[in-house]
């Protein structure tokens, strides 16, 4: 039974807040202020992975040593996530992401001025991980309610401002770090997203609060019809397109992180890159590949999904089942123009699975609790990606640049073909009657 009940409603007084009239384009500018944030949110974490070379010779790091510091971040983002999903739903979103933005700037900065691994640790695997846990869930669940008939649109848009960020981190903290020293790309990054936490104050609106004066009206729970923690993982647990659409998006976070962070010091290894150079093309071409697919991805799917709302997960599926061969030979082959071809295929395929990590899930699980299922996809997916960097790590210490990233890649593409698999099942399976499900129930609520 939920913690919050129709009778304690009834009996206690609700405190009615007047919704203030805006227009509905707004939900526009909302996703322009969340797409900036989330933008420094992925450069403040990637900045490591593209000055790590330089941060391995200033600690004298082995490699196993600098994937380390990613996996206590990573595990971290795991175990906190969750929690923040709960306070998502819960708490004033406004407030909360405006909150985190603050504290992940200035651990960023702070990560400048360490002067030892713990202290790179404490402030980057650390203290950027627990203030960014929290903007994940709460960011997802505002656009959603935002977007109603324009969600995978929404989402997608709000996605690419990770490829967008990896690729001038990639470029900008490349050139910073080769030029000057690299703690000043985190100084730069770090007050960059200071600018941006001061535009949030002053333009990020409570959906709580107002109310479209046009068009579709804000898709927001009720106030008062929180469940509580045991019925949302009852539902959670109970939805097996729910389960089977986290592992598959477990399978492209392990890989994500690893590429990440491994890329731009596998180019300069195996082709003699400078840092520069393998940053910008260890994420451009990605990247860019990802941001076309995945807009081309979330307009496909919002249209088509109309009449078969099932074409959501078959499209990750394909997308998955595609891809998996390509990463396996990322690192099998010897020229580094075959190299950048391959990136591009990879991105290609992770776009147009990503425009629906999502929204795919949210069909299936009712709109109370979508901060919440966030935050168990992300601790799961984090739970065991953030392993991935110390393997690779691990690996190259034992074999070697050849073979050492040969079998990496080859991992990591079995890990798509495996979240492929699981998708699959979702998407021709489970998802119709999920789905179904959802809706009677939230009817039921409804008119309850």
């Amino acid at each position: 039974m939920s913690l919050f009940n129709k009778t304690n409603f009834d009996s206690a007084p609700r405190e009615r807040v007047a919704k203030k009239a805006i227009s509905s384009w707004y939900r526009w500018e909302l996703l322009v202020l969340l797409f900036f944030a989330y933008f420094f949110h992925q450069a403040d974490r990637a900045i490591y992975g593209v000055v790590a070379a330089s941060i391995k010779d200033t600690f004298d790091m082995s490699d196993q040593a600098l994937g380390m510091t990613r996996t206590v971040m990573f595990t971290l983002m795991a175990l906190i996530v969750p929690f923040a999903g709960f306070v998502g739903d819960r708490c004033n979103k406004r407030r909360l992401l405006i909150s985190c933005l603050f504290c992940w700037s200035f651990a960023t900065i702070l990560t400048g001025c360490v002067t030892s691994v713990w202290g790179l640790i404490l402030f980057n695997s650390v203290g950027v991980v627990v203030a960014e846990a929290f903007y994940g869930p709460a960011s997802t669940s505002l656009i959603a309610s935002y977007h109603k008939e324009t969600r995978s649109v929404a989402l997608s848009v709000h996605q690419t401002a990770v490829y967008l960020s990896v690729i001038f981190c990639g470029l900008i903290a490349g050139w910073i770090s080769e030029h000057f020293i690299w703690r000043a790309a985190f100084w730069t990054f770090g007050g960059a997203s200071i600018v941006v936490g001061f535009l949030l104050i002053l333009r990020l609106k409570d959906p709580s609060k107002v109310l479209f004066n046009d068009g579709p009206q804000i898709d927001v729970a009720d106030p008062c019809e929180k469940g509580s923690v045991w019925d949302f993982l009852k539902t959670y647990f109970t939805t097996p397109s729910a389960i089977l659409l986290t592992v598959g998006f477990t399978a492209i976070v392990f890989v994500n992180n690893a590429f990440l962070n491994v890329v731009p010091l596998f180019l300069q290894r195996k082709f003699d890159l400078s840092e520069t150079a393998a940053g910008w093309n260890g994420m451009f071409w990605h990247h860019i590949a990802a941001f076309i697919c995945i807009y081309l991805g979330g307009f496909l799917s919002d249209r088509v999904s109309k009449t078969n709302p099932t074409f959501r997960p078959k499209l990750q599926f394909c997308a998955m089942l595609i891809g998996a061969p390509t990463v396996c030979a990322i690192g099998m082959v010897k020229t580094a123009t075959i190299v950048y071809s391959l990136f591009f295929l990879m991105g290609v395929c992770r776009g147009f699975y990503e425009c629906n990590t999502h929204a795919s899930v949210f069909e299936t699980i009712p709109v109370k609790y979508r901060s919440s299922t966030v935050g168990v996809m992300i601790l799961f997916a984090f739970l065991i990606g953030a392993w991935s960097t110390q393997m690779v790590g691990a690996l190259f210490d034992n074999y070697g640049v050849e073979l050492g990233y040969r079998y990496s890649f080859l991992i990591l593409g079995g890990t798509w073909v495996l979240g492929a698999i699981c998708v699959g099942i979702a998407a021709f399976g489970t998802f119709a009657r999920d789905r179904a499900r959802r809706l009677v129930k939230e009817a039921g609520s409804e008119y309850a």
